[in-house]
């Protein structure tokens, strides 16, 4: 029997600078049920704490790579400026739009091949999302789908990985993952 989470298409919103889900058999929007990294992000988003979500966004980052690539390196330069208040929204508007042509290559060569390196390239490139909600919510995201494709060894796996491009709630690594972003944006609230 078919998951119905298989039938799901993932598309970039580019007016909202968002993932949004569609279910393809009925063409309508599904809407994400908050979990508990979400939920303090919200809460990080509510009292006006952009940095603290960028900051996260960062972690995300360095928890997904191993080898900092150059354009990985330039955009966390770049994110770590915006946290110190030394770069403008500009400028992360700027550096976001140039890598959106590597970011699309990535969505639908990379994570379709279930290549660890994609899920890091865009989890890193979030870092710098206009929006730091949106970019944290991302990064945390990519961190799980991230750890779930590194987890799986069989092919069968990965073609359903690839199905999906969601990380399974499932999952032991995943699981660590969401526990370990919960307890570093805990210490972040309590900075």
């Amino acid at each position: 029997m078919k998951s119905q989470e298989q039938n799901y298409i993932y598309v970039y919103d580019e007016d909202k600078n968002q993932i949004i889900i569609i279910n393809s058999e009925n063409g309508e929007t599904v809407e994400e049920k908050d979990d508990d990294v979400t939920s303090l992000l919200k809460h990080l988003r509510d009292q006006t704490e952009s940095s603290k979500l960028r900051k996260f966004a960062v972690w995300c980052a360095y928890q997904t790579n191993e080898n900092i690539k150059p354009i990985q390196n330039k955009i966390i330069e770049l994110a770590e400026r915006a946290i110190e208040g030394e770069a403008s929204d500009r400028q992360l508007k700027e550096l976001y739009e140039e890598t959106e042509g590597a970011a699309v290559a990535t969505d639908t060569v990379g994570l379709r091949q279930g290549s660890e390196k994609a899920p890091a390239f865009l989890a890193t490139r979030e870092c710098i999302n206009p929006d730091a909600f949106e970019g944290a919510k991302q990064a945390a995201r990519f961190h799980r789908l991230w750890e779930d494709i590194k987890s799986k060894d069989s092919d069968d796996d990965q073609s359903k990985i690839l199905r999906n491009i969601k990380a399974s709630t499932d999952s032991p690594n995943v699981k660590d993952a969401t526990q370990k972003q919960i307890n570093y944006l805990l210490d972040l609230m309590n900075k």
